[in-house]
């Protein structure tokens, strides 16, 4: 069979080309496709188009919640032409009736066990209409189901076929190396998707995999230092040390960027899984701190991931002080920020800009975007809080929730204001220079200043179109 695996994207998205990342999903389902089949890739987000003149015989498209729209409409195109159409990702997991009516097939959790047998269901045209892994509640579909109860192991994955995209054209390779989280942040549904426990590859075959990479690559691990708190589980963090002791033998080093929390400097094991990681060649963490308040860490939950006791306990100065260590240990850390919360006023986006300033923090600060099937959305949905009237593309472009006392319009032009004073030429320069005096490498250096120039021209660009937008009244 000739078999199309879609990236979908917006229209602006395709401007954030100059600091893209690999697609994880794409390239790893291509290569667990059967060698018999004819796969090919069309990631939109990078500019690729589908091609609907030459159609294959099976569609997947993956599926979040601020593409559903367009992953809809390309699904409903190929339906149109009698084409065996898959739909899986996070969206169909939190929605997958509603992205039933948009396809043949939904394919719900993981893909490695059940890739295969939906190829083979589709060759002997008997598919069913979902296509479940993992614990998940079955009896709310209607419909035939294939349930396959178990997650699936990640020993022996195939290598992804980076071969199917013109590699190129991204900045940065991708791997994974994990699957997993234990923390049930209430804004996000990762610990129900991937599951609180956390399965690790095994170290030689992300070794093998990382020694085919460019210069660069990103890690999608939702924690790249693992839980160095939880000291009933040693062998989560003997998985680490192991790993990143492997990877600084690799040669040459590659620069590499992932998803970690600041907190495990805090953690004997933690310390030193951060100098391990540094020496093997991380050189920026993206980190979820999410607010700077205390009723900012209880509402979002994010107290949990960063490891206080409780809300309550959380420390501003205690989080500088995190930040400061990690960057001298030669890490440029990369802050995310929610605001929204019912707590937030105007103010708070200065007051984040002005924390990241003082921290010499690459700024990531976005207004709460409200993602279906974690606990915030559920809550707010039973509110009345959600403008449910408003299609899919606008999550992560416009507000698409009730604030009790800022506006839609305040928002946007308060987080438009500090993402774009964010990138000044004058601050990026600052914390490239001060990043710099960390780690005296001129290719970091560069690969620090040129993603920071990408997402200098995309944000400008984003918050431009939104606010035009928003202006002329098309929100």
């Amino acid at each position: 069979m000739r078999i199309t695996i879609v990236f979908p994207a917006r229209g602006l998205e395709v401007t954030r080309a100059s600091i893209s990342v690999m697609p994880p999903s794409l390239t790893l389902l291509a290569a667990l496709t059967p060698a018999e089949h004819d796969v090919s890739l069309v990631d939109m987000f990078s500019g690729d188009q589908v091609d609907y003149e030459s159609p294959p015989d099976v569609v997947a498209i993956t599926v979040r919640t601020p593409l559903a729209t367009a992953a809809y409409e390309i699904a409903d195109r190929f339906l149109q032409q009698g084409k065996k159409v898959i739909l899986g990702g996070p969206h169909v997991f939190a929605l997958p009736e509603e992205a039933r009516g948009h396809a043949t097939s939904v394919a719900i959790g993981e893909g490695e066990k059940l890739w295969p047998i939906i190829l083979k269901d589709a060759e002997q045209d008997t598919l069913r209409d979902y296509y479940v892994s993992g614990p998940y509640p079955t009896t709310r579909l209607t419909g035939t189901v294939h349930h396959e109860q178990e997650r699936p192991s990640l020993a022996g994955l195939p290598m992804m076929r980076r071969d199917l995209l013109p590699r190129q054209r991204y900045f940065m390779d991708s791997i994974f190396t994990t699957r997993g989280c234990p923390n049930h942040c209430r804004f996000c549904p990762v610990t129900d998707i991937f599951g609180g426990k956390v399965r690790h590859r095994p170290i030689d075959d992300v070794v093998a995999e990382v020694a085919t990479l460019g210069p660069r690559y990103f890690n999608v691990d939702d924690s790249v230092f693992g839980h160095p708190q939880l000291v009933d589980r040693p062998h989560e963090n003997q998985y680490y040390l192991d790993l990143y002791k492997e990877l600084t033998a690799l040669k040459p080093t590659r620069f590499w960027t992932g998803a970690g929390g600041l907190a495990a400097i805090n953690y004997k094991d933690g310390r030193k899984i951060l100098e391990l990681a540094a020496e093997s060649g991380l050189s920026a963490v993206a980190a979820g701190l999410e607010s700077i308040s205390v009723e900012g860490q209880k509402q979002s939950g994010a107290w949990r991931k960063l490891h206080y006791a409780s809300a309550d306990t959380f420390d501003l100065k205690q989080m500088k002080d995190n930040v400061k260590t990690i960057q001298r240990l030669g890490i440029a850390v990369m802050g995310f920020f929610v605001i929204g919360w019912d707590q937030d006023t105007p103010d708070t986006y200065r007051r984040t800009l002005d924390f990241c300033d003082e921290c010499n923090v690459v700024p990531f600060i976005f207004t709460l975007t409200l993602t279906p099937g974690s606990q915030v959305y559920k809550k707010y949905l039973e509110q009345g809080r959600i403008y449910t009237d408003r299609p899919w593309d606008h999550y992560g472009k416009y507000i698409v929730f009730k604030h009790p006392t800022m506006s839609d319009e305040e928002m946007l032009r308060r987080n438009a204001e500090v993402m774009t004073e964010g990138y000044s030429m004058g601050r990026i320069l600052k914390r490239t220079l001060m990043a710099f005096k960390d780690r005296p490498s001129l290719d970091f250096a560069k690969s620090l200043f040129f993603t920071q120039l990408g997402l200098r021209k995309s944000y400008r660009e984003l918050y431009g179109q939104v606010l035009n937008s928003n202006r002329t009244g098309e929100v």
